[in-house]
């Protein structure tokens, strides 16, 4: 009777059930013959040997009675290769031991160790901190498993509370946040892996930045001393950087400070920025179109009233006022400030007068826009009119005369042959003009040469004015006498006419001539005369020694004492012998 060795299974037989199916049921233990025979036993089953003389026949089962208690069934002790052997081998037709002697070895492999699996991740940024792991978009996990002797079965994966699957190929992250991965395989024998579980985090959203200014500003209109700064989250990995740029430049990483806006011109510009995480998620492009209103208000002084440059200063008078304007390139004017020589600023509301003190004044202004832009530096200050001159006082003025003048006690007389003449000096602003109003007429005449009366004879007031080159006047007036009468010349013969000779008086020889002249206002002066167109001479005596028979024409001229004369010829006939 032939022998051969049967290996059993005791208890329930395995079954076709495809592991993993469901989450709940382990798989059970189980023996495994390869492709070239060998044999893998789950090293946790009992082993039965049993001698039948059929491949097919009941048999009957291998007991020890020295090892009983180890036998019926026993338990491979030894992991990996196992062996059941005869001493040597026999042959099979001849029933001869082979020779030489050769020991027979039946081998079973004891397997009671379950796959080890790990996990590798793949097309995705990593970054670790704090002992967590966190992964970017795109990110794929492979799962390994080895397994010594009998060989991997399956691999069983969830994500998170999924329930469990098999595991056949590169698998793809699409969940964002905290996760675990739990994963165990069994091998050909029934041997389960514990679950194993890693834990990352996915962060597949770009972090949030905002922009914000610091400072003044008016919509978005951003004054010179303002500065942006931003304001980057990101909920998960955390923010790695943020790049930013102004214009067309080139982007530049965020220092993590104020940025300084000075190097910017006035103007329209446009801020371009993103953020990016740690595991490569990048913002979209945010844009912040603005005005970078670095400019101060220009202001302007303008007079109101009187004024004159001259020099390089400017003369004001007391009615002058000063008013100041600002205009602003883009936020508008919001405060006017001036300070007028040593007094602190204040707010410029109205136009406004200077200190009524004569001599220089200095005056300061400037403008504020509303985004509080104001002049710095040299440029404080560049429209202030520095030297302002108060002029308070008209020019002096005086008169004198040319020609002859007559005065008694109280009064001054004048005639039509003497002019007035104005003389004014301004020390300050300079003389403008000198006019002048006879008897109080309102109409002044503008003075360019000395002044000859026109008047009628009798007291007349002259009233003088000087202007200076801010229109302040002094007035200066004098009372004259106006004498336009001529004396009276009274001629008279110291004897009578003798006869009458074509129509005049015929005297003897020895006749004397007198010569006379009244004025009623101021007096007569002076007589001059002269006999048939000789020399004019002044009368100081009679006139006589006459010659006989002869015709005279004495021409007689009296002059008063001012300047008003009157003619007169005196023409006779002496006697003849």
């Amino acid at each position: 009777m032939s022998i051969k060795i049967y290996l059993g299974l005791i208890g329930i037989l395995f079954t076709a059930m495809t592991w993993g199916q469901t989450q709940q049921q382990p798989p059970t233990a189980k023996y495994y013959v390869s492709g070239d025979s060998t044999l893998y036993w789950n090293k946790s089953l009992p082993v039965y040997i049993k001698l039948a003389t059929t491949p097919d026949g009941a048999g009957v089962n291998l007991t020890s009675k020295e090892f009983a208690q180890y036998t019926n069934p026993i338990y491979l002790d030894t992991e990996g290769p196992n062996y059941i052997r005869t001493r040597y081998a026999v042959d099979k037709d001849s029933r001869e031991i082979k020779s030489p002697k050769t020991e027979v070895l039946l081998e079973v492999v004891a397997d009671g160790q379950p796959p080890a699996t790990s996990i590798s991740f793949k097309n995705a940024n990593t970054y670790t901190v704090d002992s967590k792991h966190y992964y970017g978009p795109g990110l794929q996990f492979d799962l390994f498993s080895e397994d010594k002797y009998a060989g991997v079965e399956g691999i069983l994966v969830a994500i998170d509370n999924e329930n469990y699957s098999p595991y056949r190929s590169t698998q793809s992250i699409l969940k964002e946040g905290p996760l675990t991965i739990r994963y165990q395989a069994v091998d050909r024998v029934g041997n389960l892996e514990p679950v194993k579980s890693t834990a990352i985090i996915s962060d597949l959203s770009p972090p949030s930045i905002t922009h914000n200014i610091n400072g003044i500003s008016d919509s978005n209109t951003i004054a010179s001393s303002s500065t942006i700064y931003f304001t980057a989250t990101d909920n998960l990995s955390g923010v790695s950087k943020s790049y930013y740029r102004f214009d067309d430049q080139s982007f530049i990483v965020y220092p993590g400070s104020n940025l300084n806006l000075s190097h910017l011109d006035d103007g329209p510009h446009v801020l371009e920025y993103y953020s990016v995480d740690f595991v490569g998620n990048r913002s979209t492009n945010t844009t912040f179109s603005f005005y970078y209103d670095k400019l101060a208000p220009l202001t302007a002084s303008d007079i109101l009233g009187d004024k004159y440059l001259y020099q390089e200063k400017v003369y004001f008078s007391g009615r002058t006022k000063m008013k100041l304007t600002a205009i602003d390139n883009k936020a508008g004017v919001k405060e006017i400030y001036y300070a007028v020589d040593n007094d602190q600023f204040k707010i410029y509301e109205d136009p406004f007068y200077l200190p009524s003190l004569q001599g220089n004044h200095t005056i300061k202004f400037y403008s504020v826009d509303r985004l509080s832009n104001r002049p710095s530096g040299a440029e404080e200050y560049k429209h202030n009119i520095n030297l302002v001159f108060l002029d308070l006082t008209g020019p002096d003025i005086s008169h004198n005369f040319s020609g002859p003048t007559f005065k008694t006690a109280d009064e001054l007389f004048l005639g039509p042959l003497t002019s007035i003449n104005l003389v004014a000096k301004d020390n300050q602003s300079g003389l403008q003009y000198i006019s002048y109003s006879i008897d109080g007429v309102q109409a002044e005449t503008l003075y360019d040469k000395p002044i000859v009366l026109n008047v009628s004879s009798g007291k007349h007031k002259i009233e003088m004015f000087a202007y200076d080159n801010v229109n302040n006047r002094n007035i200066h007036q004098t009372e004259i006498h106006f004498d336009s009468g001529a004396p009276q010349i009274l001629p008279n013969f110291s004897t009578k006419i003798m006869e009458q000779k074509e129509g005049l008086p015929v005297y003897p020889a020895y006749t004397v001539l007198f010569l006379a002249a009244t004025d009623e206002i101021v007096g007569n002066d002076k007589i001059f005369y002269s006999i048939n167109e000789g020399a004019e001479q002044t009368y100081s005596n009679p006139i006589s020694n006459f010659q006989t028979g002869k015709k005279y024409d004495i021409k007689v001229r009296a002059v008063d004492k001012v300047g008003n004369e009157s003619r007169q010829t005196v023409s006779f006939f002496t006697l003849n012998k």
